[in-house]
């Protein structure tokens, strides 16, 4: 196990958008500080915060203060990230019209998620609000990487057995979690 795993951060912010990209920077600082991440992941994490938490800032806005975003290293392979805010309301993907300016962050995230091996999700807290979350692999760009440069079909099958980590459960995610799935993808 590595020096980075256990590893937790916390920040709270208004809910407003101009924390977005406060937060996006500070996510990144952070992830580059623990050094357990290639910049492909860190980059694809930093679009998926800030989705999240701007989703926070549109839609919970009027029932919460403040947000909160939360990182976590479980364990070498996987870490959770949230966005925490007072609002009782779950979010769900929505079909949008080609013209429609909105719609389409959950989407995103879901595909973006999916690209990292890992899971969205919806947590109940006690206070009545959520945490939106993920919980991604952080050998996701390894494998990435090994399946683009393609050495050889030997050594490329032990090089992605050594990095892949898949996030078939975790023990984090209660009973008042629910994960999304979108159409045609099963987990």
């Amino acid at each position: 196990m590595n020096a980075q795993c256990g590893r937790t951060r916390s920040i709270k912010v208004p809910a407003d958008a101009h924390a977005v990209p406060l937060v996006r920077g500070a996510v990144c600082d952070t992830l580059r500080a623990w050094g357990t991440l290639d910049d492909h992941v860190v980059q694809t994490v930093r679009l998926i915060i800030s989705e999240l938490l701007t989703n926070a800032v549109l839609h919970a806005s009027a029932a919460t203060a403040e947000a909160v975003v939360t990182m976590e290293m479980l364990d070498d392979f996987r870490m959770r990230l949230g966005v925490h805010d007072s609002h009782p309301e779950s979010p769900a993907p929505v079909q949008s019209d080609v013209e429609s300016p909105h719609g389409r962050g959950l989407w995103i995230v879901q595909a973006l998620v999916q690209e990292l091996d890992g899971v969205l999700f919806v947590e109940r807290a006690a206070d009545g609000g959520k945490t939106v979350g993920i919980v991604v692999s952080v050998s996701a760009g390894a494998s990435r990487q090994a399946d683009h440069d393609r050495p050889s079909a030997g050594a490329q099958a032990g090089r992605e057995e050594k990095n892949r980590a898949p996030i078939a459960s975790n023990d984090r995610l209660s009973g008042r979690t629910r994960i999304f799935s979108s159409p045609g993808y099963a987990r």
